[in-house]
């Protein structure tokens, strides 16, 4: 978080290092493996929601609420794809 202020207030000489640099606070320390389960769990609830949701259709606010949670969850799942497939092992 420092790091953007530093940058919107031009205060980064010596910083150029990317989003997902050395100093990526924490985002990428879990294993390989766990970032696959975390991944897979997050797909898998993800879908099983918007899947529960299609049943509830007549109710459009609990379909509303599963679709949207289950769409959210998918989209979350793939935080830990990223940092997966960049190859920052912590």
């Amino acid at each position: 978080m420092w790091n953007i202020a530093r940058t919107l207030t031009g205060d980064n000489e010596d910083q150029e290092e990317g989003l997902l640099g050395e100093d990526s606070g924490g985002l990428c320390s879990l294993s390989t493996t766990q970032r696959i389960y975390g991944f897979a769990s997050c797909l898998v609830a993800g879908l099983a929601c918007m899947l529960l949701s299609m049943i509830v259709f007549a109710k459009p606010i609990k379909f509303a609420a599963l679709f949207t949670f289950g769409n959210l969850l998918a989209v979350g799942s793939l935080s830990s794809w990223t940092c997966t497939t960049i190859g920052n092992d912590g």
